[in-house]
């Protein structure tokens, strides 16, 4: 890497740095991504796995970016059908849900057309039929549900962010994680990007021409460094995950709706469930304890009483 010249840098080893890499390099680009921790670090291994089509957007109306999400879904899953697993997703919905069973029927058949049929079809779900499959809901306060699919991946987020990096070197393109970007000086012959090689302790040089900011939650410090600004900023959020012991063993992923109606899953990890995510704006970036996101006394309970009436 030191000394080359390449037409792309991409900065940041996440999932977007990743298949920015491999989508660049495979179209015969010359490209090179770095990474200042190791790949996938941060953001990207700290999902809930899943990859889905926007389910939830559908309550905003926006039915272009759900269908958009749906496409991309669907060639994610055709173009890696080792990685990516179909899974059947059961709504559960209680009298403080924001909508009836039956109109949650039509939205779900609704996002299985917006995903141009690519899955299992959706079904309706009275209260007996849910209280058979997955007895560890509490059906008591349940009036009815809807089963649709989505997929989920089978190993784990930060193994298939890997894979994508190591695939981009295959169609040429060179990777180095433990590698920060120090400056960024823009001249007539493109950029020219200082680094600091972090585990041989030595600079080092490119030259690019053009730069590709994935830094995620980083990204307004790459613009700072190579001076430059984004139309849209980032708005920062953080989630929790709970893990517990086993709920159910039926692989399918249970959703509800907590006190805010907002929607919240049971995921199989395992011989673990876990529940989340809680979604809770920070203000003035992402806090940090050690490299650790630092949990507040808040998160400890997802979604406020909703799992403890809703599971047995």
């Amino acid at each position: 890497m030191d000394g080359g010249t390449f037409d792309v840098l991409v900065v940041g080893g996440g999932i977007n740095g990743a298949v920015s890499a491999l989508a660049l390099s495979s179209h015969g680009l010359r490209v090179a991504l770095v990474e200042r921790h190791d790949f996938a670090s941060g953001t990207s291994q700290e999902s809930s796995c899943m990859v889905w089509g926007g389910f939830k957007y559908l309550e905003s109306r926006d039915l272009k970016l759900v269908a958009g999400l749906c496409d991309s879904r669907n060639r994610l899953a055709k173009a890696f059908p080792t990685r990516l697993a179909e899974t059947r997703f059961l709504a559960a919905m209680d009298h403080g849900a924001p909508f009836p069973p039956w109109f949650a029927s039509l939205g779900a058949v609704a996002y299985w057309g917006l995903g141009r049929l690519a899955t299992q079809p959706p079904r309706h779900r009275p209260t007996e039929t849910i209280e058979r499959l997955e007895p560890a809901v509490d059906t008591s306060l349940v009036r009815g549900g809807i089963e649709y699919s989505d997929y989920l991946l089978v190993d784990n987020d930060a193994r298939f962010v890997s894979e994508l990096a190591l695939q981009s070197t295959r169609h040429g393109a060179v990777i180095a994680n433990r590698v920060e970007v120090m400056a960024a000086t823009h001249a007539t012959d493109g950029w020219r990007i200082g680094l600091r090689d972090l585990a041989g302790g030595r600079d080092l040089e490119v030259t690019a021409a053009m730069v590709v900011n994935a830094g995620g939650p980083y990204v307004p410090d790459v613009g700072r460094l190579t001076g430059t600004t984004t139309e849209h900023r980032l708005v920062f959020s953080k989630g929790i995950h709970l893990v517990v012991p086993q709920i159910t063993d039926s692989g399918r992923i249970l959703a509800f709706f907590d006190d805010h109606e907002r929607l919240f899953y049971l995921l199989p990890m395992g011989e673990r469930s876990v529940i989340g995510t809680t979604d809770t704006p920070v203000a003035g970036g992402v806090g940090h304890r050690g490299g650790q996101v630092v949990p507040a006394r808040a998160d400890q309970r997802p979604g406020g009483s909703a799992p403890a009436a809703l599971l047995r």
